[in-house]
């Protein structure tokens, strides 16, 4: 019983300890600079098994399963005290949960900084950033 009290403690720990991933405060050193027309062809297509933004976000103001992107540029930059939009789109991308915008579950797909290139991350990026 004592054993398994302690797996129990144990593994508690270690998922408030991932939970509390920190956000990172800038893009990586090396992240490469995007290209919005790449990112609008991005946008509707499912990627390496990672659905597609289309599938759940629209751009004509109606809301899905996530919010509308109309208007997204001028959002972003808003929506974080002291975080740049580009920060704040690369977060809602590689770390969707850290950012949740009101009225929505935390339901955005969380694997797309596994299933798509630091490239074409910064493509869709450029591309939300005009939108």
């Amino acid at each position: 019983m004592r054993k398994l009290n302690t797996r129990l403690i144990a593994l508690t720990l270690l998922i408030a300890l991932s939970a509390c991933a920190s956000t990172p405060a800038a893009l990586p050193a090396d992240f490469p600079a995007g290209d919005a027309e790449r990112g609008a062809a991005l946008y509707g297509e499912v990627i390496n098994g990672a659905p597609s933004c289309v599938s759940c976000h629209t751009l004509d103001g109606s809301a899905l399963n996530g919010p509308s992107l109309q208007n997204y540029a001028a959002r972003a930059g808003a929506r974080v005290d002291g975080q740049s939009a580009e920060v704040y789109t690369y977060i809602s991308l590689v770390q969707p949960a850290a950012h949740v915008v009101s009225g929505y579950a935390n339901v955005m797909y969380s694997q797309y900084d596994q299933r798509l290139s630091a490239q074409q991350i910064a493509d869709l990026m450029a591309y939300l950033l005009t939108l």
